[in-house]
């Protein structure tokens, strides 16, 4: 069974007569007739008869194969015309984070977009908090996670708060630190505290918060690699001051013990930029699932 054959019974149902079939296929009207009969012969039927010998009309056994052939000629016609389209480039939305916080909350923002949103991508790129804030304002990046506010206002570009992450006192679970109920600043003195980065916000509010409770005798370690960091207070070589979500698998399995302190640490807030032009939904699923890891 040939297409041109069902092609032709196409025509000549809609056009109503085999001239007028032939003439919308550019062919002659006995290659119509031919194709026809051929068709006929096929299905051991016949699919029209002519009234007054002008008018074509079905045959009961046309009238039941029309609608059959009729959409599987529509689904052909789809199936060319979908290869001759030009393929659909993904959209993408691109991520910046910060090396030590993207470890621990990009896995599972992630999972959520790409089973949220299939047709985007996500690139991510690694960037420290002041280049996210300056990519975002320059539309290099669409979404951003940073520890910097900035008070200018930007037409193209909204700033969430979506927490305070808690900062927190941790050593290797044999460390003296451990044993302690309550550890205040002064109980620090002489220890080797192991920081992350001099320049990062919370380093600087850290340090800032010792010299406050006139803790001055102190060892302290530079490390710019949070994973680096984490194994040297594993091996009791040090103590570290860390966000909390940084050490949370550490905290539960063991590997490391949350030393309680007398005096609250101040927490470091966690902003979220975002392209003012992304779509609602997803600025409304990145929101919620930033606010409910951080819970």
């Amino acid at each position: 069974m040939e297409l041109k054959n069902i092609e032709a019974f196409l025509m000549v149902v809609e056009k109503g007569s085999f001239s007028a079939a032939a003439a919308a296929l550019f062919i002659s009207q006995p290659t119509i007739s031919v194709r026809i009969q051929q068709l006929e012969r096929g299905l051991n039927c016949t699919l029209f008869e002519r009234e007054n010998g002008k008018k074509t009309t079905l045959t009961s056994a046309g009238l039941k194969v029309y609608p059959y052939f009729h959409e599987a000629f529509q689904f052909i016609e789809k199936a060319q015309n979908i290869l001759q389209e030009p393929p659909l480039m993904p959209k993408k939305i691109k991520i910046s984070c910060m090396n030590h916080m993207g470890v621990e909350i990009m896995p599972e923002i992630l999972k959520i977009l790409y089973d949220r949103f299939p047709g985007f991508e996500f690139p991510l790129e690694i960037r420290t908090a002041e280049q996210i804030t300056d990519d975002i304002r320059a539309g290099k990046m669409d979404i951003g996670f940073a520890y910097v506010h900035s008070d200018e206002t930007h037409s193209n570009l909204s700033v969430t708060k979506i927490a305070d992450e808690q900062n927190i006192l941790v050593c290797a679970p044999d460390h003296s630190l451990a044993k302690f109920n309550k550890v205040s600043p002064s109980d620090l003195e002489n220890e080797r505290i192991i920081i992350y980065n001099r320049e990062f916000i919370t380093t600087k509010s850290i340090e800032s918060f010792l010299d406050k409770n006139q803790l001055k005798e102190y060892k302290e370690v530079e490390i710019n690699n949070v994973g680096w960091l984490k194994m040297m207070v594993r091996k009791g070589l040090g103590i570290a001051f860390l966000q909390e979500i940084i050490v949370q698998e550490e905290l539960k399995s063991g590997k490391l013990k949350k030393v309680p302190l007398s005096k609250s640490l101040p927490p470091t807030p966690i902003y979220l930029y975002l392209n003012a032009e992304l779509p609602e939904d997803l600025k409304e699923v990145i929101v919620q699932t930033s606010k409910r890891i951080f819970i």
